[in-house]
């Protein structure tokens, strides 16, 4: 019997050991993220799909989808991401949380759309959980025309003026091509610490500043679709362009 208390007593003592043991060993420190946001907005106010905007036309507009691809993303020297895909209506602001660091002065340097690298693989080869598996990319790939939707913008619109909202238009802006590729870079980013481990930067679309930035706008009376087909250049252009001067720092 005294055996058997020995036996029980130095099990007992073992496991003591190793849970102290456990204590004392040091955890892994967390690895640093970055979080990236983009919000869009009409003039001062963030915008929401399905409500009503009225144009520098006067047209009444309700955006019903904003999507587009971020790829080779670098905070000041290092890869951040190599793909990310903003969907509004799914994910709201958010477009991707990814291990990373990044310091105050840190820059951000982007490709708005898909690097011409990526852009003509076949999507079903991407992993599951990459942004260009055509999984995941649905509807910003062309299956007709080999490559991905780099930005989409799709409205309804009444240009009558009449005071009855009837949004007798519509409005479709599906743009891609290598040649539509747009290098964007930001040197002033409010980089928000969320966390010891966690920071976070924000981006706006400026959906008016679309429409009319000032030197060039968009008359949804008279540019209303493009597909990024032949004879559509001008168009596809100009909205990448548009695209591209409406994003800024939030």
């Amino acid at each position: 019997m005294k055996c058997k208390y020995l036996g029980l007593i130095s099990f007992v003592v073992m496991l003591a050991q190793a849970c102290q043991s456990d204590k004392n060993t040091p955890s892994l420190p967390k690895e640093n993220e970055v979080q990236f946001l983009l919000q869009p907005t009409f003039g001062a106010q963030p915008l929401a799909l399905d409500q009503t905007y009225i144009s520098d036309e006067g047209y009444a507009i309700q955006f019903t989808d904003i999507k587009c691809y971020f790829t080779s993303l670098f905070i000041g020297s290092n890869l951040y991401t190599t793909a990310a895909l903003f969907d509004y209506r799914q994910k709201g602001s958010f477009v991707i949380k990814a291990k990373s660091s990044a310091k105050d002065d840190d820059s951000l340097v982007f490709l708005l759309g898909v690097d011409s690298s990526y852009n003509h693989i076949d999507p079903s080869t991407f992993p599951t959980t990459n942004p260009l598996n055509i999984a995941v990319a649905n509807d910003m790939h062309w299956d007709w025309n080999p490559g991905y939707i780099f930005v989409k913008i799709e409205a309804k619109v009444d240009t009558l003026i009449d005071g009855i909202e009837t949004f007798n238009h519509v409005a479709v802006f599906h743009v891609g091509g290598d040649s539509y590729l747009r290098k964007m870079s930001f040197s002033n980013l409010n980089w928000q610490a969320l966390s010891p481990n966690l920071k976070q930067f924000k981006l706006k679309f400026d959906a008016q500043k679309f429409l009319n930035n000032g030197t060039f706008s968009i008359d949804l009376k008279e540019e209303f679709s493009t597909h990024s087909s032949a004879g559509q250049e001008a168009l596809t252009q100009k909205v990448m362009d548009q695209f591209k001067s409406a994003i800024s720092v939030y």
